[in-house]
């Protein structure tokens, strides 16, 4: 059911469509045609969404987001996941400034070398986009969920936030890197992710659907891939996979 909308004041050309309960705010995006700067939140999801068709925890008291998009011809979509994790990485910065936050490849952001949230971009209809974004503010999900640690906002910085205010902050933040994006591309927008890239010169393992290579983790090239040079000098680029962390002593 549908509730709502709140009254703190998003960018102009956003509309905000607030739910006590979806399957997803992707799929609801989904349906609804993703209409460019439509907005979908949700205080719990049945059915969240992951990367690679895996499930994304949904506790209340969380913030569970999508936003609309449509991306011009001469963007590559796929970048949208940096746009999301600088968006999300300048909101947690803003709202928790002693906290370590980190950004790993290519659409997590890690508060103390844990991840805390992602995000999933999907095509929809034309050349429209929905870009979900999970956040864990209050609470992380179960060990047995996640194949990494995780945490949450209040663990890490003792203090609690609302989604509805924490999704306003997000959305002006979006809503600026997104149009840094359209408006001068790619590269710029990497150069800012790479300050704060997690690993960035150490070795990683990189777990792809045809195996797994381990490297150093180089950077990123033009168009977004993870760049990892192998013990043997060979520099793999790497459009689809995920980077594994090592465990936390």
């Amino acid at each position: 059911m549908s509730c709502a909308a709140s009254s703190l004041i998003y960018p102009e050309g956003y509309t905000l469509r607030r739910f006590s309960s979806l399957d997803s705010t992707n799929a609801e995006a989904l349906r609804s045609g993703t209409t460019a700067g439509s907005i979908y939140i949700a205080d719990t999801q049945t059915d969240g969404r992951g990367r690679r068709g895996r499930n994304w925890y949904s506790a209340v008291g969380n913030l569970h987001m999508t936003i609309c998009v449509a991306v011009p011809g001469h963007r590559l979509p796929g970048q949208l996941a940096f746009v999301a994790g600088l968006a999300i990485f300048d909101t947690l910065s803003s709202l928790a400034p002693c906290v370590p936050f980190s950004l790993k490849w290519p659409n997590d952001v890690l508060a103390s070398g844990k991840k805390i949230s992602g995000s999933l971009v999907e095509t929809g209809d034309g050349h429209r986009y929905a870009v979900g974004m999970g956040i864990n503010l209050l609470i992380s999900p179960p060990e047995d969920v996640l194949r990494v640690q995780s945490t949450n906002l209040k663990a890490e910085s003792e203090a609690e936030f609302t989604p509805d205010n924490v999704a306003v902050s997000l959305c002006i933040n979006f809503d600026e890197w997104f149009r840094r994006w359209v408006a001068d591309g790619f590269v710029p927008l990497r150069d800012v992710w790479l300050a704060s890239a997690h690993l960035i010169g150490d070795t990683i393992g990189v777990s792809m659907g045809n195996g797994r290579i381990d490297g150093r983790f180089l950077g990123v090239d033009d168009e977004g891939a993870l760049v990892v040079e192998t013990a043997e000098g060979l520099c793999h680029f790497i459009a689809a996979g995920d980077v594994m962390l090592p465990e936390l002593g």
